[in-house]
């Protein structure tokens, strides 16, 4: 039987040039109020119910046995590196990487494991605009699952649909059922990987268009679905949902 290794270090993509949340024109009065600016500071700062989002990323990869963290940083990245520091304060080590934002994530990643010197032979790979509880563990359970180890494993969620989903009947045109922002049962990338340090050679362009579909091709990665609680922030409807969500969970 294969001995599972223990995996403790992680990369967090935050970098980019954080258009996506640049454009908001009106930002809430509690927003304001707990001093966020989407012009300074990057969108994985944003809090909720006064902590950052990145804050929950990093004390869910703690809570994971995560001890090494590496940020790869890009636009407004002095708001990330000034609140986090060395990363003593919540107790794991953190290091940071910035890399060329013109280029795709693959090409990011490559450059965000030769800047920090990364020797581990598996490593965690997590995108810093979500918000979860996704179990580590059983990735790392399904990776070693069976003799051919891949060197890619996804984390898989089930999105939420963003609109009313209706069924209707087309002759008469009578609505017959409707559901608010349904589940969709197609499972998703959920912006987590576990990955083996050989992936490196596949990192260019995007990940999601060069590195999996090659990987696809050679058999070579595996995924692993959690329908438990994940989300991420892409705009402030997104903020809204995730704060009340938490809000009612208190």
């Amino acid at each position: 039987m294969r001995k599972i290794p223990k995996i403790k270090t992680a990369i967090i993509l935050a970098g980019g040039k954080g258009s996506r949340m640049i454009n908001f024109s009106v930002l809430p009065k509690e927003l304001i109020q707990q001093g966020f600016d989407s012009e300074k500071m990057h969108k994985s700062m944003i809090p909720i119910k006064r902590k950052p989002l990145l804050e929950y990323i990093i004390l869910w990869l703690k809570n994971e046995e995560i001890k090494k963290i590496v940020i790869g940083v890009g636009a407004k990245k002095e708001s990330i590196i000034n609140y986090f520091e060395e990363g003593k304060r919540w107790g794991v080590e953190i290091v940071y990487t910035e890399h060329n934002p013109e280029g795709g994530t693959g090409d990011a990643l490559r450059e965000d494991m030769e800047k920090s010197g990364i020797e581990d032979k598996y490593f965690f790979v997590v995108n810093g605009d979500q918000i979860t509880d996704f179990p580590l563990k059983e990735l790392i359970k399904i990776h070693f699952s069976n003799r051919n180890l891949p060197l890619a494993t996804i984390g898989l969620i089930y999105p939420t649909f963003p609109f009313g989903k209706i069924e209707w009947e087309l002759k008469t045109h009578q609505i017959i059922n409707f559901q608010e922002k349904p589940i969709i049962k197609v499972p998703t990338s959920a912006g987590i990987y576990l990955f083996s340090k050989e992936i490196k050679s596949y990192l260019k362009n995007n990940l999601e268009k060069y590195a999996f579909p090659l990987l696809v091709k050679e058999h070579r990665i595996k995924g692993y679905l959690y329908e438990g609680f994940w989300d991420t922030i892409n705009t402030i409807k997104d903020w809204e949902r995730i704060n009340n969500q938490l809000n009612n969970q208190v």
